[in-house]
């Protein structure tokens, strides 16, 4: 009888941990991480280029979306040339919420070319979990 229940609990495991993994072998691992701090940037940074040596040809799009009044710190240029140079490195792409640089009256002109702009960062965010598979996290 003992035997029966641990061959069921091992049956069950099995199946509930198969039943988990949904995505096929040829999907590609994709990121998005919202932040409002500027200083984030470099470890989020790091972070991406250690997955990306990590899952080698699965690693896919990673993103950073900036919201927030902190973003008024993105028209430095030379800070940023810095944190752009690093993120074109590790194929990670900086955004930044339409909705914080209008509120703070930043032209899109000030920014970084390197640096698009999202209507919304939260309706980013959900958009690319609900339709693209995205992981995310929000610091």
């Amino acid at each position: 009888m003992m035997k029966k229940i641990v061959i069921l609990i091992l049956v069950l495991m099995l199946g509930i941990s198969g039943f988990a993994q949904t995505k096929s072998g040829s999907e590609k691992n994709n990121y998005v991480v919202l932040t409002s701090k500027i200083p984030q940037l470099e470890p989020i940074i790091l972070t991406a280029e250690a997955l990306k040596k990590e899952e080698g040809n699965k690693f896919g799009d990673f993103q950073i979306v900036l919201y927030g009044r902190n973003v008024k710190e993105l028209t430095n240029k030379a800070k940023m040339n810095n944190y752009v140079k690093k993120a074109k490195t590790a194929g990670v792409e900086i955004k930044v919420c339409k909705l914080s640089i209008n509120h703070l009256k930043i032209d899109k002109k000030e920014l970084h070319p390197y640096i698009k702009v999202v209507d919304h960062a939260f309706t980013h965010l959900l958009q690319l979990q609900k339709n693209k598979n995205y992981y995310s996290i929000e610091l």
